[in-house]
């Protein structure tokens, strides 16, 4: 099986924080694609955005990043802000299934994944 890496924009405005996600059914789910043969998770998302999506990544900036539990997978989750977001970027993520939702209906998917509580650091001085 090959590793997937996953990736949100946090987006905000009078209405609150926004997350880019998919749906599926009722069930919304993070962005998710395969890890590029050569390049690490980060390169593929943003390569993924860039090139797939079709949006400009250099107005990104890095937020957070986990290692999370999605779907009983061990998953790199990138997420990033600063998106200029107009009309025509919506389209872009429509038109790939994603869009951008209220922190406040993601409820169920944010108790979805599962996060370790230590740091990827703890087993190095053992």
């Amino acid at each position: 099986m090959q590793k997937q890496v996953a990736g949100t924009i946090i987006y905000n405005d009078q209405q609150g924080t926004h997350f880019l996600v998919g749906q599926s059914d009722s069930k919304y789910y993070f962005y998710r694609l395969p890890v590029q043969a050569g390049n690490s998770p980060l390169a593929s998302v943003l390569w993924a955005l860039r090139h797939t999506i079709g949006i400009d990544v250099d107005q990104l900036r890095l937020y957070d990043s986990i290692m999370a539990k999605l779907d009983n997978e061990k998953v790199a989750v990138f997420v990033f802000d600063h998106l200029a977001l107009d009309e025509q970027t919506r389209v872009k993520f429509e038109q790939q299934g994603l869009r951008f939702v209220l922190a406040s209906e993601l409820h169920e998917l944010f108790m979805s994944v599962s996060v370790s509580e230590t740091t990827p650091f703890t087993n190095l001085s053992k």
